[in-house]
């Protein structure tokens, strides 16, 4: 449970600044997908019903008893969203309230008509068709099989092409924070990456250092060379803007033995100390499904999430865990209102299967 006065200076900084949103810009890209919702149907009974795989290791375990032999099992589709780190991240903040403008796979030279239904304050800048993902959902977590297509081929060129490198430099340069999302999954990151700190960032002067705000997405795919170039590129960047990284625990690993070529161990926020003095950051934040930990150079703070064990909806609950922190960091909130309201963010999503407006975290706080 909160305390009341955390629930308090988060009531009140909502109440008071949520407003101001509004004037407030998010540059966010770059993928796009429609994410097919499905749960692995493990037995149908006329009597009692359809029962589900309940947990990956339990499905696991099914797949490895078939070895040597055929087998097929049906899906159960939830539904069928739109999906992508960017899409979801920004559905999220833009029902918050904070204008954002999205670069993604989103549909061309049409909009999907999937994506049509963003917040009102999200504007479209789109330059490819968007890739398909399959979410298989589980209580513990879950897996997502991917058709990349364009995702994975339009790279810098193609974007600049589309979009334009003048309107590339507006959207840059008018935003308070930048968001670059799933650099792992898409093959042409890194190009991409690397054509903004070549041609977008320097093509502006800001008063101030601008917030950065990056999630790789899962790197199990990517070879050590490919991440320790991701590095460099971090670095690059944290000298136009101040680099916020997020990272699940999979994710930590992965880039902890890449960089220090050993296990870390189960000391997660040592870990992540290590990685933070190495990396060129302003904050580190590591998360799982019940544990915050967010590092800076005053402090190291770990914090409880609001655990659901039975989510009615697990897909994207990281990117809204990551819009609440990019609110709570638009609203000026310490590290620690931050977290809170990332971790409600999240938590409201995966009990309601929607992304939160401001009343319903305000009320979402107060009950837990």
């Amino acid at each position: 449970m909160l305390t009341t006065d955390i629930k308090t200076r988060l009531t009140d900084a909502i109440n008071q600044n949520a407003p101001s949103l509004q004037s407030k810009r998010i540059t966010a890209g770059f993928d796009g997908f429609l994410d097919t919702i499905v749960q692995v149907i493990k037995e149908k009974d006329e009597r009692t019903g359809t029962t589900f795989f309940k947990t990956i290791k339990e499905f696991g375990d099914y797949i490895v008893e078939k070895h040597g032999a055929s087998f097929s099992l049906e899906l159960n589709v939830e539904s069928v969203k739109l999906g992508g780190n960017m899409p979801i991240m920004a559905n999220a903040l833009g029902r918050f309230g904070v204008t954002v403008n999205c670069i993604g796979t989103l549909g061309y030279p049409q909009i999907h008509p999937v994506f049509k239904n963003f917040p009102s304050t999200c504007r479209l800048y789109s330059f490819a068709e968007p890739g398909l993902s399959t979410a298989h959902e589980f209580n513990d977590g879950k897996m997502m099989m991917a058709q990349m297509g364009a995702v994975n081929t339009s790279g810098w060129d193609k974007i600049t092409e589309i979009i334009g490198i003048e309107t590339l430099v507006r959207l840059f340069s008018e935003s308070q924070l930048i968001c670059l999302l799933n650099w792992s999954e898409i093959d042409v990151s890194t190009d991409v990456w690397k054509g903004l700190l070549q041609n977008i960032l320097p093509a502006y002067q800001a008063n101030t250092k601008q917030l950065m705000f990056f999630d790789l997405s899962d790197c199990s795919k990517r070879t050590s060379e490919a991440i320790s170039e991701v590095f460099f590129l971090l670095d690059g960047f944290s000298k136009y803007a101040n680099v916020i990284l997020s990272l699940n625990k999979n994710e930590t690993g992965i880039l902890y033995r890449t960089m220090f070529y050993k296990d870390p161990g189960t000391n997660l926020a040592g870990a992540g100390r290590e990685l933070f003095e190495r990396l060129s950051l302003h904050t580190l934040l590591i998360h799982s499904s019940k544990e915050v930990i967010a590092i800076n150079k005053e402090q190291l703070v770990t914090m409880k999430t609001f655990f659901t064990p039975a989510p009615k909806i697990s897909t994207g609950a990281g990117d809204n865990f990551n819009a609440g922190f990019c609110a709570g960091q638009l609203l000026d909130l310490d590290t620690e209102l931050s977290i809170v309201l990332a971790n409600a963010f999240s938590g409201f999503y995966v009990r309601n299967g929607i992304s939160p407006e401001a009343k319903d975290i305000i009320e979402f706080v107060q009950i837990n």
